[in-house]
């Protein structure tokens, strides 16, 4: 049986975050297609596409609301993928493909750790209210 901890979402939320991966696989393309061109500007935007933004950051929030330790796993993508755009910008191929490879991993932890849940609201929120740090 799938033992995948489940990641409580909206319909919505769920649709949104399978179009995110969908972008974030392109991204990886992208950086993948730079490499075979021996071109930073490429390998650095696709880089750019995975790494952390505080929009990003705040769209892992709330998608990991239900879930404990997403979140810090969503995040953690982002930032090891910083380390590409990191690389490309200092022109080094070796540094790229470390980079690459460290944010690959994270993407492979993360999906053998998670699934998606799609539940109503009163379940989201529910959930989404147990893991809100209490004052």
């Amino acid at each position: 049986m799938d033992k995948r901890a489940p990641v409580p979402l909206l319909p919505m939320m769920a649709n949104h975050q399978k179009q995110n991966m969908r972008d974030h696989l392109d991204a990886v393309q992208q950086v993948m297609a730079g490499l075979a061109a021996h071109d930073f500007a490429i390998m650095e935007k696709g880089g750019v596409r995975l790494g952390f933004t505080a929009e990003m950051g705040q769209m892992c929030q709330h998608m990991g609301a239900g879930a404990p330790g997403f979140t810090e796993a969503a995040l953690n993508f982002h930032h090891t993928a910083d380390g590409i755009a990191a690389a490309a910008r200092a022109k080094s191929e070796p540094g790229v493909i470390t980079a690459l490879n460290a944010t690959l991993q994270t993407c492979v932890g993360c999906h053998a750790a998670y699934k998606q849940q799609v539940v109503d609201r009163a379940t989201w929120e529910k959930t989404a209210a147990m893991k809100a740090p209490h004052h």
